[in-house]
């Protein structure tokens, strides 16, 4: 027999909901497996500081759009967000589902978000790794499917990354090294790592053409500057 949590009624074996109040009974230990998926992390760069001295409904305005064109470029590439955290995003690729070019469907992404977000400051790593993996998670409904060394260090890398740029990791940069273009970034020590890291950090997705006069027709930054537009696609 198994008794309900929340009335105490003696329901048999068997059954998923209390046949008395109907609440959900104990649930089956969740199952897990270790499997290698790459993480994404992006946030957002002084946003903090800004919505504190903004009204709740325009920090809203501001982040619900951003949360639909975050979530669509990751789904759009085979990934699934785990979490939104403030201003911050996480993303996972190769959990539930899984792709033989994961670790390029992440890059990519990361690529995607910066010039879909262009009118924001972003910060993003992206690492793969072995994770311990939650099997029937739903992160819909809050539950976190991922865990282990590979999500920490993607989250530490990217606050360590530079505005507008995107960091990767060893193994990341190993599987995509011959589909992106890439260049060295500097050092970085990661909090809690024992030697510094020297993670690439991918070139722009396309050229930066830009002259001097006016920026290419069609984007959403024909008002910023030339120094601002290329900086916001990592161009120098």
């Amino acid at each position: 027999m198994t008794v309900c949590p929340k009335c105490g009624q003696e329901n048999p074996d068997g059954f998923r909901f209390c046949g008395r109040c109907g609440a959900a009974l104990a649930a089956e230990p969740a199952r897990e497996e270790r499997k290698v998926v790459t993480v994404l992390f992006t946030d957002l760069v002084g946003f903090t500081g800004r919505s504190e001295r903004l009204d709740p409904e325009d920090v809203r305005a501001t982040l619900s759009p951003y949360y639909t064109r975050l979530r669509n470029e990751i789904e759009r590439h085979g990934g699934t967000v785990e979490k939104f955290i403030g201003d911050a995003v996480m993303a996972v690729f190769g959990a539930p589902a899984a792709h033989e070019d994961d670790p390029e469907r992440a890059v990519r992404t990361a690529l995607a978000i910066r010039d879909a977000v262009d009118d924001l400051d972003l910060r993003t790593a992206v690492n793969t790794g072995e994770a311990l993996v939650a099997l029937g998670a739903s992160p819909a409904d809050g539950e976190g499917m991922v865990s282990g060394d590979v999500v920490n260090t993607a989250a530490r890398m990217q606050s360590a990354a530079p505005v507008n740029g995107i960091l990767v990791g060893d193994a990341t940069y190993r599987a995509t090294r011959n589909v992106i273009e890439y260049r060295e970034a500097e050092s970085i020590q990661a909090k809690g790592k024992a030697a510094p890291r020297r993670p690439p950090r991918p070139a722009p997705a396309r050229p930066c053409p830009w002259p001097e006069s006016s920026p290419p027709r069609g984007t959403r930054s024909r008002s910023a500057s030339p120094d601002t537009w290329r900086r916001r696609r990592g161009c120098r």
